[in-house]
């Protein structure tokens, strides 16, 4: 079992990191773009470990060292719960290669583990950028012995564990109540969509508390992490005690969780899979055909697609959604009550200068544009073959990126607008600068996707999230476009204005370009 379960696992590290595609290509091209994005990555590491290590430096500067063991788990346990659910249970079923992968002479438990210890690695890279940086602080801040510094280090390896797999668990119950529609793609959506802000609310729970301090704020999230999350409260007691009783207790749980989880998944992996790429059967009716343009066409088709992607529609919808729920909630909480519940003296006329930005921030996170053509994958030949432009099939692409943003923005903005007492200046800004983020995030995850476009993926996961150039380009890109207007607004309220109305002129000329060179391109050269 041993020699196949890391063959299998081999297969997908190459597939994930194109190890494959860098030593073997021919082409001079790709091999160097290979090594730029490899170098990059190795940048924004090191980069996220540096401001972890600043932010357990922190801590320990004011005298809050101790806490380090609970609230790296903490924060570490919260970012795998969150991102491991956004994966989905794409990393487990539908998967493209899934007839090719149990023809061979495997068992559906070496399948299973060899596609969670894929899971496990990226969570365990997570740990590593939280967790690494508090170890070395703690052990140089405390005199706490070697063994509570060795319990610490080796905790290191076990801390994702129990999160990936209660998040992996929702995701493989929603695929199971989902299967067994007909429209389990719809289902499975909303499913998702219910889960993703039940966590999010569950995380924000912790922030629930009176004082403003920081290192109160510390003790509290350290306190609420020991009562509601026994894994924390173990290790934090094997640390303090030098206690490896309670680290085993903490590492069985884990493994136990882990081996539980392997087992009934493959009891149900072949069933659940066959569910998965079942079809109702549908009643066709005779009906008169209809004629449209070749834009219409082309727009149905891919709206068709963004539903039929569970996974897709649900990590390019999520922002939307937290923005709508956001607005919502706002409704019942006045701006002064939350000038008051902060303390931040001003926060109430803040907010209002800088709402059209916080809207923008949103709207960034955004994009389906930036996976739409990595997902036509092996079927892209039809896109080729249809007597249709190439800049008609981006503009049905990029037009379904504006549905989706459109009602949630007008709407939201609308809410906002009005809790909030806005002026007249600031209600054009409520229009315009979200319009116009929406026209930029979607052609500019247009040109991105072709520009790196991944067609050679075995599950749908890795065309929208694992290793797609296209994707964080755009997310990144995006990001630092809204953020960086909104930090400057919400220092300068004074010139808040027209920091939004030139950054929107720029977008604008930005949008204009970018569409300017996506109609010279041709499909087949993509």
């Amino acid at each position: 079992m041993r020699n196949k379960y890391l063959l299998l696992l081999k297969m997908q590290l190459y597939n994930f990191f194109g190890i494959n595609r860098m030593f073997h290509s021919h082409s001079k091209k790709e091999k160097q773009k290979s090594m730029l994005l490899g170098a990059l990555a190795i940048v924004i590491l090191g980069l996220m470990i540096t401001y972890s290590a600043l932010f357990s430096a922190g801590l320990a500067g004011m005298g809050a060292a101790s806490l380090l063991p609970t609230l790296s788990v903490l924060v570490c346990s919260l970012i795998t719960l969150v991102l491991t659910f956004l994966k989905g249970s794409g990393v487990l079923f539908g998967l493209r290669d899934y007839d090719m992968v149990m023809s061979l002479p495997v068992k559906s438990s070496e399948v299973v583990l060899s596609r969670i210890t894929m899971v496990y690695l990226a969570n365990l890279l997570i740990s590593i950028i939280v967790v690494l940086p508090a170890i070395i602080i703690f052990g140089i801040s405390t005199n706490a012995g070697i063994i509570a510094n060795l319990i610490f280090g080796l905790s290191l390896l076990f801390i994702p564990v129990i999160p990936m797999i209660i998040s992996l668990g929702i995701g493989v119950l929603i695929t199971a109540i989902s299967s067994q529609s007909r429209h389990k793609n719809i289902i499975s959506l909303i499913l998702s969509t219910l889960a993703v802000l039940l966590i999010v609310a569950a995380s924000t729970q912790a922030q629930n508390m009176d004082s403003s301090e920081i290192v109160n704020i510390g003790v509290a999230l350290s306190n609420t992490a020991n009562r509601i999350y026994p894994p924390a409260l173990l290790l934090s007691m094997a640390v303090q005690d030098q206690n490896g009783l309670y680290f085993l207790a903490f590492a069985g749980l884990s493994a136990l969780f882990g081996g539980a989880f392997v087992v009934v998944v493959a009891h149900f992996y072949q069933k659940m899979n066959t569910a998965t790429f079942s079809h109702s059967a549908i009643k066709y009716k005779e009906k008169a055909l209809k004629v449209s343009s070749p834009f219409k066409a082309m727009y149905k088709r891919e709206f068709n697609r963004y539903f039929s992607c569970t996974i897709y529609a649900l990590n390019s919808t999520i922002g939307m959604v937290l923005l709508l729920v956001v607005s919502v909630l706002l409704l019942f909480i006045t701006p002064e009550m939350l000038e008051q519940q902060s303390g931040f003296i001003g926060l109430s006329q803040m907010l209002r200068q800088i709402l059209p930005m916080v809207i923008a921030v949103f709207i960034t996170m955004t994009s389906t544009t930036a996976a739409s053509l990595s997902l036509e994958g092996k079927n892209r030949w039809l896109m080729c073959s249809a007597p249709v432009r190439t800049i008609d099939i981006f503009n049905s692409k990029i037009a379904v990126n504006l549905t989706v943003i459109f009602p949630f923005a007008f709407i939201s903005a609308l809410l906002l607008g009005i809790r909030m007492e806005v002026s007249t200046m600031q209600v054009v800004l409520l229009c315009i600068v979200p319009l116009i983020y929406s026209c930029f995030i979607s052609v500019l995850g247009m040109y991105m996707n072709v520009k790196f476009p991944k067609y050679d993926w075995t599950s749908e996961y890795y065309a929208v999230k694992g290793g797609a150039v296209s994707v964080l380009a755009t997310m990144g890109i995006g990001m630092l476009s809204s953020m960086a207007p909104l930090f400057i607004c919400a220092v300068f309220t004074g010139i808040s204005s027209m920091v939004m109305v030139v950054t929107s002129a720029l977008l604008l000329i930005i949008v204009f370009a970018l569409y300017g060179k996506l109609r010279c391109y041709q499909l087949y050269e993509i």
